[in-house]
């Protein structure tokens, strides 16, 4: 063979040899995309309820090749070649130990991956632990079966009031805001709808011709609503506030509407011409609750910065801070004679202030501290006496306590869902409350029974009639 040939004979070879290469790489390639494709359907099958994305057990999420490789919070999940050594194949297989006690994956009464099953893994592993081709992207199909609904779905109530002189009770929800009456046998009087978001805020003005709500868009601002109650008109839309609006308040006298917000921000009112008054400044969380006092002249606010609030609603000025709360505080309430002040909030206590009448830093002791619920306690009210105080958790309890030395009379029934919203009705004689579940429930407060006729009537029938109002200022 001459050179030339020579050359030719070693150029062809050099090429077999790459394509040979390139053959066998391909060929490795699709066997372990195989391999891998078999490994990630026993994970689907055995291992998703504890280590999907949403919560994963040990931070080790086993939802795709990425999240796998990445391991979890002790460290790499398998050492590629390696299954002996890789702790996924001795979790299970039942070998991995801690704390003196062997952990077995699944947990618990699972069913346990089969002989065959961990097979494919380890060979998977021992083979390198390949994941799938560089652009392809793993979709599997989403089987969701079609389930009717029985009845229409109810919105969350957030807010209740209720106007003795008219016996009305006004029910805000996502969106909207509901008159009833207690007196009548077609219970739902206009339905008021336009403002955005929950309602999370609602009361009636003193004399029962207006009924106000509070509401807004999360992070983009906050809205109030004044509505005539004779007809569900709109007197009022006032808007100040850059996140949404989650506290509520009106004057004794009915002139000054209080507002708190997300934002940290309490606005004041003038109730008359729908214009801000001033802006009250100092709180450094959102502001979940607001009350006034009796007599008109100090407000006090609820937030999350862990802190109860007292201002001077002449001068705005902030009159002392009540940093005993451990944790975010969602509700206060003035006693009726005004001497007294409740909080609660998310470290599940109620507290209990004596407010002096200037409400100066150093004059308002705290009088008791009671640890209430098991669970935050979302709201408080007193009733129209002053005797009995009505706390709401999200332990999904309700209960009335005898207001003067704090001591529980009645734990209502556990509710089905949290009770966002209380108020008293039929001169303190009957408590109604308002449910995340979109019901309403009524309960004698003597008692703490359920009063089966008016829980009757305010549940709203499938063929009620209600005059619609829209909001379009």
């Amino acid at each position: 063979m001459n050179l030339h040939g020579t050359k030719l004979f070693l150029a062809s070879s050099t090429l077999l040899s790459i394509l040979s290469l390139i053959c066998v790489n391909a060929e490795a390639e699709n066997s372990s995309t195989n391999d891998y494709a078999a490994v990630d359907a026993i994970f689907q099958k055995h291992c998703l309820d504890c280590h999907g994305s949403q919560d994963p057990e040990g931070k080790l999420v086993l939802e795709n090749f990425e999240s796998l490789m990445k391991g979890g919070e002790i460290g790499a999940a398998l050492v590629p070649s390696k299954s002996a050594d890789s702790l996924l194949v001795q979790m299970i297989e039942g070998r991995f130990e801690k704390e003196g006690k062997k952990k077995i994956m699944p947990p618990g009464k699972r069913p346990k991956l089969d002989a065959t099953e961990i097979a494919a893994i380890k060979a998977w592993i021992d083979a390198g632990a390949h994941g799938p081709p560089l652009g392809t992207i793993a979709t599997r199909e989403l089987s969701v079966p079609k389930i009717a609904l029985k009845v229409a779905p109810r919105k969350p109530i957030m807010s209740l009031a209720y106007a003795p002189n008219l016996e009305l009770l006004a029910v805000g929800r996502y969106g909207e805001v509901e008159l009833r009456s207690l007196k009548d046998s077609a219970p739902r009087k206009w339905t008021g709808t336009g403002p955005r978001g929950n309602i999370n805020g609602v009361t009636f003005s003193p004399d029962g011709n207006f009924v106000f709500t509070a509401s807004g868009e999360p992070g983009i601002y906050g809205e109030v609503h004044q509505w005539k109650v004779a007809d569900g008109s709109v007197v009022h839309r006032c808007t100040g506030h850059k996140d949404a609006i989650y506290a509520l308040a009106l004057s004794p006298d009915g002139k000054i509407l209080a507002t708190g917000s997300y934002d940290q921000k309490i606005i004041l009112w003038n109730v008359e011409t729908g214009k801000e008054i001033k802006t009250l400044s100092g709180h450094n969380g959102a502001i979940f609750g607001l009350a006034f006092r009796p007599d008109g002249k100090i407000l006090a606010s609820a937030s999350a910065d862990r802190t109860v609030k007292l201002w001077d609603v002449a001068t705005g000025e902030r009159r002392d801070t009540l940093s005993q709360p451990t944790k975010e505080v969602y509700a206060v309430a003035f006693s009726p004679d005004g001497k007294r002040l409740m909080a609660g909030g998310v470290d599940n206590r109620i507290r209990i202030w004596q407010i002096s009448e200037t409400a100066a830093e150093t004059t308002n002791e705290l009088l008791d501290s009671k640890f209430a619920h098991e669970g935050s306690i979302l709201n408080l009210a007193f009733s129209s006496d002053g005797k009995t105080l009505v706390s709401s958790a999200e332990d999904r309890t309700v209960k009335l306590w005898n207001a003067d030395k704090l001591t529980e009379r009645a734990l209502i029934e556990v509710q089905p869902d949290w009770v966002r919203a209380v108020t008293f009705v039929a001169n303190d004689k009957t408590l109604v409350v308002g449910r995340m579940d979109g019901t309403i429930g009524c309960y004698d407060t003597t008692t703490g029974k359920l009063a089966s006729d008016l829980t009757a009537q305010l549940e709203p029938a499938a063929n009620a009639q209600t005059r619609v109002a829209t909001s379009s200022q």
